[in-house]
């Protein structure tokens, strides 16, 4: 299998996974210091990961913050984590893309409930299936029945040379252009040009990145600057995200530094470090590179209304919808877990994370992973990616309980 193929895929989760020993935390009799039951958290996923699956580079970071303050510790991770280290964010950059359709809404000039095609260009590239019956919020919302070109194999019975492939993994493999520059149009016209549907719009949850990428060609459309350079002046600039950017060339495969480093672990094989690729078959959906304190504090300031969206337009946000059993539940860009609140999930080579903001504890957590295992079959792969998915989630609800008690 090949290691593009598998590990771009992003999820949001529910909360279950597998079993952690933070609740040996809760045992100790005489209360500790947060940092240091934050550290021993840390400590004791790390163990476990290293126990199951025998991975000595590569760990675990927690941040979390209340009122009361902020902590930020790591396990095996070299060069310890800091506050303005850079990593790949994955698909929690798709919280950035929903706010700027939010935006877009609130200053009146979309509407989420008009078909797709009313915003996107009349061109061969953009004539997905469906696009006179599809609405922004069914995109949103992963209700518009889009073809995921970036995470599914494209049908065997489409005539080209990617048939039985993913389109990037073609590019960057078969034709040997791993630092092709991807574009927005390139992306959707696979879809549109092969008439490419997963279902007919409002049918069922299919989790999209291309449907993300249509959303950031309509705010192309819309705001008349590129996708980066939209979220870039309304949002990195105005709420002080100086260390977060959007990567939208082929040839930009390294992060600034201090970064941290990512392990991918492959049967018969030394450790893998997976820092270095190319995002920019991801704008919009899993490009972004920010830093612990950056990405804290925007999807706090964003869920509070201090990110330029009212909190009358966050309430939309916010509902939710029963997902799919991988899912959960999700709304217009967010997904909710009991405990930890609203924010997103995001998975690329081996870059795991979790990131969320509970209203009622006004609690900021972020949990992330910097390894991925690769087993000898596509479902075992997809059972230990699941099981670390999960696990994020757990640590980070065992984290915000530590420091709310």
């Amino acid at each position: 299998m090949k290691l593009s193929s598998f590990t771009i895929q992003v999820f949001a989760l529910p909360l279950v996974g597998f079993t952690l020993q933070a609740c040996l935390l809760r045992d100790h009799l005489t209360p500790l210091e947060p940092r240091t039951q934050l550290q021993q958290l840390a400590d004791s996923v790390y163990r476990q990961m290293k126990a199951e699956w025998g991975v000595d580079k590569g760990g675990v970071l927690i941040r979390v913050a209340n009122p009361a303050g902020s902590y930020l510790v790591s396990s095996n991770i070299d060069p310890a984590v800091q506050e303005n280290s850079h990593f790949r964010i994955a698909s929690i950059t798709k919280t950035f893309t929903a706010a700027s359709i939010m935006r877009l809404y609130q200053e009146g000039l979309i509407s989420l409930d008009v078909p797709i095609s009313t915003y996107l260009p009349d061109s061969p590239d953009f004539d997905v299936p469906y696009k006179n019956q599809i609405t922004i919020r069914q995109l949103l919302q992963h209700r518009g029945g889009v073809f995921d070109v970036t995470n599914q194999d494209i049908p065997t019975t489409v005539n080209q040379p990617y048939a039985g492939k993913r389109y990037f993994s073609y590019v960057m493999e078969d034709l040997n252009q791993p630092t092709h520059t991807f574009t927005l149009n390139e992306m959707i016209g696979v879809a549109a040009r092969n008439k490419l549907s997963n279902s007919a719009p409002g049918v069922e949850f299919h989790y999209s990145n291309t449907g993300y990428h249509l959303m950031a060609k309509i705010v192309e459309q819309i705001s008349k600057m590129s996708y980066s350079e939209y979220i870039t002046k309304t949002f990195f600039q105005p709420l002080g995200l100086t260390n977060t950017y959007s990567v939208y060339l082929g040839t930009d495969t390294r992060m600034k530094e201090p970064y941290l480093k990512s392990y991918l672990y492959v049967p018969g094989q030394k450790a893998q470090e997976t820092s270095y690729d190319n995002m920019s078959v991801l704008v919009s959906d899993g490009n972004v590179v920010s830093t612990p304190a950056d990405i804290s504090t925007w999807i706090e300031k964003l869920l509070t209304g201090q990110a330029g969206i009212s909190l009358e337009n966050i309430a939309k946000m916010k509902e939710m919808q029963v997902a799919d059993a991988d899912h959960g539940v999700y709304g217009l860009g967010l997904t909710y877990n009991e405990g930890i609140g609203f924010g997103h999930d995001g998975a690329h080579l081996s870059y795991i994370s979790t990131l969320r903001y509970n209203p009622v504890t006004k609690t900021t957590v972020l949990a992330v992973a910097t390894i991925f295992k690769i087993n000898t079959t596509p479902e075992s792969s997809r059972e230990d990616f699941l099981k670390l998915a999960f696990g994020m989630q757990k640590t980070a609800l065992a984290a915000s309980q530590l420091i709310n008690r």
